[in-house]
């Protein structure tokens, strides 16, 4: 592991099982180093600690949005609130994000002409999210 990790992009590309096996011992000696009040905390565990954990998030979560408009596609979703509680948000904070992910999606295939989501995707998948129950 580099020294000097300040933030989730220091952390070099790795599975996410190395990643958490990083997070959790620098965890592990953060907390053990305050339970046996060892003096200071190592301040190079908590960035570490800090940058690991925002780096889990990232990868744990990139998808989440791909997977909402699978769900959305495949019919099987009843409400907003089952989305919600799948993602431990509010029902707003799902419905934005994935307006917002959508807009973006379709701006980026609009400029790229690859990569994102074409119009008439877009305008399907907004079509079936406005159709859940919200």
């Amino acid at each position: 592991m580099p020294k000097h990790i300040r933030s989730p992009y220091d952390v070099p590309d790795q599975p996410i099982t190395a990643l958490a096996q990083a997070w959790s011992q620098a965890r592990t000696r953060t907390t053990l180093s305050a339970r046996a009040q060892m003096g200071a905390i190592n301040p190079e565990d908590l960035f570490v600690e800090l940058a690991y954990g925002a780096r889990i998030t990232q990868e744990a979560t990139c998808g989440r949005w791909c997977a909402v408009a699978d769900l959305l596609r495949s019919g099987a979703v009843d409400s907003w609130a089952q989305i919600a509680t799948a993602m431990g948000l509010t029902e707003t904070a799902t419905t934005d994000g994935f307006r917002a992910w959508l807009t973006a999606q379709r701006d980026l295939y609009r400029e790229t002409g690859t990569i994102g989501i074409n119009d008439v995707d877009a305008a399907e998948l907004l079509t079936l999210a406005e159709a859940v129950t919200w």
